[in-house]
């Protein structure tokens, strides 16, 4: 009588984390990489402006979440789950496949700081972004420069009360 045994040479274990890592290589050959691409590192904008941040990733978000980081204060913005439009204290963000955008219509003091972006596509990456807030620069047309520069001579000429004269030599002059 013959007899075959079932027995293999191979431990079953053995078998299976080799099948467990052939498919675990494939999958990583399959996977793209998200490659986030954000606005530069520091925005600057006039006290009054909009500002517009943005990143954008190859894949599609998962979550996006957003922190402010200024005057010794760390606050969560936003954190929230594509797609929508989602606004808060001044801030919008819109979140649409692998693109998320964060616009400030009215940028103030308040809204300056570091922006500290947590992105979650098949990857998890954080970026930086600095939002400097300046002062606004109002320019003044012509006839106002003119009528202050009247009004200005005018009063140079006119002593006030309790001051003294002082003169000016020819050098001056």
């Amino acid at each position: 009588m013959l007899t075959c045994s079932l027995a293999s040479s191979v431990p079953a274990p053995r078998i299976l984390s080799t099948l467990l890592l052939l498919a675990a290589s494939l999958n990583a050959q399959n996977e793209i990489w998200d490659s986030p691409s954000c606005t530069e590192d520091v925005v600057s904008v006039l006290r009054g402006s909009p500002a517009v941040m943005a990143c954008n990733i190859s894949n599609a978000f998962t979550d996006v979440s957003i922190r402010l980081i200024a005057g010794g204060q760390d606050r969560t913005i936003f954190k929230e789950m594509p797609p929508g439009l989602f606004s808060r204290g001044g801030w919008q963000l819109q979140i649409q496949g692998g693109q998320a955008q964060l616009v400030i219509q009215d940028a103030q003091d308040a809204h300056a700081g570091l922006y500290f972006w947590q992105l979650h596509g098949r990857q998890r990456e954080n970026k930086n972004i600095t939002l400097n807030v300046s002062a606004s620069f109002h320019r003044r047309d012509k006839h106002q420069e003119e009528n202050q520069g009247r009004s200005s001579s005018r009063k140079l000429k006119q002593k006030p009360p309790g001051s003294r004269l002082l003169t000016c030599w020819p050098a001056c002059a």
